[in-house]
Parts: structure tokens; sequence; C-alpha cells
């Protein structure tokens, strides 16, 4: 298999799921905008986006999350998506909280504001402005769930809602929105994974 990648946020989910996983997963690097707009390209994935991973009988998986899901049940022994039904339900819960508090206000943004996006969407710009403004209260919330003292979002163990988190991070540093000082159980937790490995992947 391959992974067709770029520097971009949902690219870099799959990355730091990789590193995390300790795996090797041959990769195709393209340019954002550029290759992966390109006739070629779109045949593995009609709406241009990366990350994509092609397997070996040339079954083609796009998104993401749909990516991890399918490494973290090809390569079970480092589980990242959990082992019971509890924990893969809380994992779960907490991935989608994480995406759509956190990542999605974020993602949402560069959407509307960035040329790169002009062709995709009709971009307004104050809808980008909105989100900015969201962000703040969105850490508030995030570093009140953190409160109980816990080292990772679901607990004492890393899982696919830290590579969430991670993700949304790595988007927030590039357009200074990470969490506020005063939010000091979110920065302890992005102390703790920008520690990691995975971060530089």
């Amino acid at each position: 298999m391959k992974l067709y990648d770029a520097q971009a946020a949902n690219a870099k989910r799959v990355r730091i799921f990789i590193a995390e996983k300790g795996i090797e997963v041959p990769k195709v690097e393209l340019e954002l905008g550029k290759d992966t707009r390109a006739s070629e390209f779109r045949k593995l994935n009609s709406l241009g986006e990366v990350p994509v991973l092609e397997l070996d009988n040339g079954n083609v998986i796009t998104d993401s999350i749909a990516i991890c899901r399918y490494l973290d049940a090809l390569f079970p022994d480092v589980p990242l998506m959990g082992r019971s039904p509890v924990e893969i339900g809380r994992i779960e819960m907490w991935s989608q909280r994480v995406y759509q508090e956190l990542f999605l206000p974020i993602g949402l943004m560069v959407r509307h504001q960035l040329p790169l996006f002009a062709d995709v969407i009709e971009q307004v710009p104050e809808f980008a402005a909105a989100q900015r403004r969201l962000m703040p209260k969105k850490w508030q919330w995030f570093d009140q769930e953190l409160s109980d003292g816990r080292p990772f979002i679901t607990g004492d163990t890393f899982t696919f809602a830290d590579v969430q988190g991670m993700t949304a991070l790595m988007l927030a540093d590039i357009f200074d929105l990470a969490a506020p000082n005063d939010c000091v159980n979110a920065v302890y937790w992005s102390a703790k994974v920008r520690s990691r490995k995975s971060w530089e992947a």
C-alpha cells in the first residue's frame, strides 16, 4: 500500500497516527493545490483531497479518519481506537467532540480564508472571522473537561482522541489560535503531546 500525502491538516492526522502505531507506510508526496487537483490524482479521489491510501489490490480509502480506522484494524498491536466496546465508544465520543469543538472551527476558518480554497467553496470572510472569535471559548471548554487531572483526553492512555487534538493544535499554531495560558489544563495537555515523537510526523 502507499499513502498519498501533502502538507495538509487531515494528512497530518494520518502521519501522527502512523508514527504512534510505529509502522511504516510508503508515501507519495504531493503539492497541495497543484498535484492534488490534477486529473490523475482525481482518479484516486474525485474531491482532489489528501490523504489517500491506495492498497496493493487497487482499493482506495480516502478520508483521514477512515484511513486511521483501517490501519488500526490492520495493525492491532497499538490499539489507538480501543479494544473493548466501552473503550471504543469512549474514544469515538471524545474524538468526535475534539474534532467538532477544536479542529472544525479552525478548519472552517481556513477554508473561508485561504486563497487555496477559493475555487472549492464560496468564501465568506465574516464567517472565517466568527470562527476565529469562537476559539477562546472552545479552549475554555476543553480546559474544563480536563480539570480532573487526567493526562490524556480519554484518561491515562494516549488514544486517537489525542491524535485529533494534536491535529487541531498544529493547525491552531499556524493561525495563532493556541490555547490561552490561563487554560492551564489545556496547556498542560498541549505540552505533553508536543513532547511525543509523533509531534514531528
